[in-house]
């Protein structure tokens, strides 16, 4: 029999899981109710107040997750570097299949990024932020644009996650699509970022700075 204590952090991950299956069916966050997210978790509503104070509150406890997601895989990138000719390539098809793998928390990611409240945005681009700081760190370590400042290794990195922030909306819209269709929008996606870093290698610092 489950204690007090291990009831409530189970009704707690099922309120959240709950939100996360309402995104997964093509709702938008924003529109899920305390009444609607208790229902499907299998509780009245006043005990949602037991775990959150409000949806958004939950929203950011969903971000803290989302946060364990990116983090796993930005372990994993740097643990499976392949051939340093073709990091850029290697790296979009582990980010696609970490996409997939995990659709409904970029889901949750995307619909955050571009509706939903002040505060969450805010915390999602927190996340966005996090992860180009761990990146110019990352190109610090593998020696990479160092014809760069670090004000403008930081612009890169910045560019960088927003390219593949906002071409991960697109590849959530691939879901259904053919198999060539997702190798498609790899090539392309990985001729962007290296587009970025070819123009970001070329750059003499003290140029329109």
């Amino acid at each position: 029999m489950k204690n007090r204590q291990e009831r409530k952090l189970l009704t707690r991950q099922s309120l959240m899981s709950a939100a996360l299956e309402w995104v997964e069916e093509g709702q938008h966050f924003s529109s899920l109710s305390i009444r609607e997210v208790a229902k499907r978790a299998g509780v009245v509503p006043t005990a949602f107040y037991r775990h959150f104070k409000d949806l958004d509150d939950l929203a950011l406890n969903l971000v803290d997750e989302l946060s364990l997601v990116l983090r796993q895989l930005m372990r994993e990138a740097r643990q499976n570097r392949g051939d340093p000719g073709h990091i850029i390539r290697d790296s979009v098809t582990q980010f696609c299949d970490y996409v997939v793998n995990h659709r409904v928390f970029f889901l949750f990611m995307a619909q955050s990024m571009t509706g939903g409240s002040t505060v969450i945005r805010q915390a999602v681009r927190s996340e966005l932020q996090y992860f180009a700081k761990e990146l110019v760190s990352d190109l610090q370590r593998l020696n990479l644009l160092s014809n760069l400042n670090p004000s403008m290794v930081d612009v890169v990195a910045d560019l960088t996650i927003s390219n593949m922030a906002f071409s991960t909306i697109q590849l959530l819209d691939l879901s259904d699509a053919s198999p060539q269709a997702r190798k498609d929008f790899e090539t392309r996606l990985t001729r962007q970022l290296q587009l970025i870093f070819l123009g970001a290698s070329t750059w003499k610092s003290g140029v329109s700075e």
